[in-house]
Formats: C-alpha cells, structure tokens, sequence
C-alpha cells in the first residue's frame, strides 16, 4: 500500500474528501508553523494526497506543525490538517522534537506542561535559528506552576 493511501487511511477521510478545499488559503494565513518564515500551505499538501502524489518526511508542514488546529477552525469545510499532518507523519515514521516533549511532559505530569516543552525544545529552537519568533510563542503560553496527577 503506498504511503499516501495509508496516510488517509488513518485520518478517517476518503481521498476524494479533499477535493473539497476551495484553495483559499485561509488555513495558511492562520497556521503557526508560517511564523517560521516558511510560507508552509496546507492546501499544497491536500492538494498532493488527492492526486495520490507523496508528502515529504521533510515537509515543514509535517516536520512542525503543533497541532493547534487554528486551521481546522479557520477552514470553511474544518478539514482536520492536523490530524492528516500526524497521519504522515506516523507512516513516515518521524517525531517532532516538539512532539516528543509533549510526550514526555505527559508522561511526567499526566498533562501538557508548556514550560517543560519549551524548555527541551530550546536546542532545536537554538540550532535552527527559530529562538528569535520566542515572543511570538510566549503569546500562546500559560505559565503555571506544575503538579503530579496521582493516577489510581
């Protein structure tokens, strides 16, 4: 089965539910992941698994996309691009840094712990060159003290 069509097959959508997106571009205007400056179009990559084309491991749009779904909201036909974007990136077997340390707070606190993220997202932040959009990311932070979740 090639990777496209298992792709689809884990988000619940038929390949033909995609024809669908008017190509308005209103999911790229909202999308966090073009704060990075990479002009990432979720469109293109509904675009691609219509015509049954591949979507990179190294799409932007796979490799960072947080799963916000500010897309989703912003769609006229709420296509869930995240969940496509987690669908890809399961069959191309990656993980985000951002993914793992969401992961890992879970794990740790049993909930999304936002500082922790950040903290072990900080090298890949560095390396890339994406420590100067932290401002803009503070914005969407909740800062607050964490606490264990006693599981029974």
């Amino acid at each position: 089965m090639p990777k496209t069509d298992r792709a689809i097959e884990l988000t619940d959508y038929e390949r033909q539910d995609f024809c669908v997106c008017l190509g308005c571009k209103i999911c790229a205007s909202v999308c966090t992941v073009n704060d990075l400056d990479l002009g990432t179009n979720p469109q293109e990559m509904l675009q691609k698994l219509f015509l049954g084309k591949d979507v990179a491991a190294d799409d932007p749009l796979v490799r960072f996309c947080t799963g916000c779904y500010r897309c989703t909201g912003a769609c006229p036909w709420e296509i869930r691009i995240p969940d496509v974007v987690r669908a890809l990136r399961q069959v191309h077997a990656t993980e985000s840094p951002f993914e793992k340390a969401f992961k890992g707070s879970v794990a740790i606190w049993g909930r999304v712990y936002e500082p922790y993220v950040l903290m072990r997202a900080v090298p890949f932040l560095l390396k890339g060159g994406y420590i100067k959009h932290m401002t803009r990311w503070m914005e969407y932070m909740g800062i607050h003290l964490p606490h264990k979740v006693k599981r029974t």
